[in-house]
């Protein structure tokens, strides 16, 4: 298989830098409102909606954690 030009590399590593920025913040925004979400129905003593929410909050952190940290 040939080798890529260097302008098509650029562009390649451009596509996914932005594909891997988009992810983070989805995660990122979906944690966010799972936990505020799950923190109202909390409060508000629905607990099965309260649990399903924080079980999605925790789901989406861990994705975003493992996204940042791996090597």
């Amino acid at each position: 298989m040939a080798d890529l030009p260097n302008s098509n590399r650029k562009t390649e590593a451009r596509q996914a830098s932005w594909l891997v920025g988009a992810s983070t913040l989805g995660s990122l925004v979906t944690g966010v409102f799972a936990l505020l979400s799950g923190l109202y129905a909390f409060l508000s003593g629905q607990w099965q909606a309260a649990g399903v929410c924080l079980i999605a909050a925790a789901v989406a952190f861990g994705a975003l954690a493992n996204a940042v940290l791996r090597r």
